[in-house]
């Protein structure tokens, strides 16, 4: 028997406002996995604005020792990070919103029957090499790739990423191995941290704290803000600025925005509108103006004075011209770009000797190669483009 006396096995059948807004906060908040229990226990840490370490426990009633559960017996932001984050349920899925979940329930999670295979399982099976310094190879990251702590994926903020060097040779963010390292209780610089994909070890934590040194310098400051912050964009009915959560335009006029709330207030009621979610999205039309609202994937029509052009499939490109006017830089053997946490923003690895560079507008440096990468682009790393380095 739960608070409040509600039963776990009284299923629910739809998602709450509340819940939904719990959801909210754990997509937003920064949340990192130190350990796993078993398979259904989690030690986790949050950063601002709780400072602290929490204990999640799946099962029927699900339980977390932060004071939110502990006061309500409800759903947490911390049970709502581990179904969403860490097993990837949608959120609308029955499992993510049960106070608990029977035996079978919890084989499902466990097996993943919800996700949609893709190919990380094969990537993570990949062969490793050592390199002349004995390292492992670091691997390359595909576009299925997350961050075992934070369960972030890869390649959507590219935030700096170190690898393990002794055991599988896959990728963990800088930052994330950091916050390990303090559960690890690590007492010197020469102490060796373990893999949280492999259980080997890592690396010695005087490399991941000078990687973290210099990956600092690659970070700009909008890159450490949430995706769903539009950053420089207010609304123009309230006047919020940044607008967070869903970003609407309008159409018609140039350099019009509304936040969710101004929007559902039928602001400017006259124009048709596009939204997006995070900074980082395409807009997709407002099909039209009601809690039912279709959406259309579009491109942004007063995009058109940027440098890039569409193909057919409506993908931005930036010409070859315009990559060709970029600076272009030759790594020698006092560069900088050599030390331990420089590296491309594009692929997230290390620079080589000889290997020529491109420094974007945004002062990244990225590997002069001469194949496509996308990448966000604009000073707020808006929409994303193809460049032919």
């Amino acid at each position: 028997m739960l608070r409040g006396g509600c039963k776990a096995s009284e299923r629910r059948r739809h998602l709450s406002d509340s819940l939904s807004w719990q959801q909210d906060q754990a997509l937003s908040s920064s949340i990192y996995l130190l350990r796993q229990i078993g398979p259904t226990g989690f030690l986790l840490r949050e950063e601002e604005p709780e400072n602290a370490d929490f204990r999640v426990l799946l099962g029927n009633p699900h339980e977390c020792n932060c004071s939110t559960f502990l006061r309500r017996g409800e759903l947490c932001k911390h049970i709502c990070w581990v179904l969403l984050k860490k097993f990837k349920l949608p959120r609308n899925h029955e499992s993510a919103f049960q106070l608990g979940l029977v035996e079978r329930e919890i084989n499902d999670l466990l097996q993943g029957i919800h996700q949609v295979q893709t190919s990380q399982l094969q990537i993570s099976e990949q062969k490793t090499h050592v390199e002349e310094d004995g390292y492992v190879t670091q691997k390359d990251i595909s576009t299925e790739d997350i961050c075992p702590i934070c369960q972030e994926v890869l390649l959507e903020k590219r935030l700096p990423v170190t690898f393990c060097r002794f055991g599988c040779g896959n990728n963990v963010h800088i930052k994330c191995m950091k916050i390990l390292a303090s559960y690890q209780d690590t007492i010197s610089n020469t102490s060796m941290l373990k893999c949280p994909l492999c259980r080997e070890e890592f690396a010695p934590l005087k490399l991941i704290l000078e990687e973290l040194k210099n990956a600092n310098k690659l970070v700009t400051t909008s890159e450490r803000e949430r995706l769903d912050k539009h950053l420089g964009i207010p609304c123009n009915s309230c006047k919020q600025l940044p607008i967070e959560g869903k970003c609407y335009k309008c159409m018609k006029c140039v350099d019009y925005h509304l936040c969710q709330e101004c929007f559902d207030d039928y602001s400017h009621l006259s124009h048709t509108f596009a939204f997006r979610e995070k900074r980082n999205q395409s807009w997709k039309a407002v099909a039209k103006r009601s809690d039912d609202a279709k959406y259309l994937d579009i491109r942004n029509e007063g995009e058109g004075n940027k440098p890039y052009f569409q193909d057919k499939q409506g993908q931005l490109h930036t010409p070859k011209h315009a990559v060709k006017a970029l600076p272009l830089l030759l790594i020698t053997k006092n560069s900088k770009l050599l030390a331990p946490g420089y590296q491309c923003r594009l692929c997230l690895k290390s620079f080589c000797l000889g290997q020529y560079t491109r420094q974007l507008p945004c002062t990244h440096k990225v590997k002069a190669l001469s194949f496509s990468f996308t990448f966000p682009t604009g000073p707020f790393l808006g929409n994303e483009a193809i460049v032919e380095i």
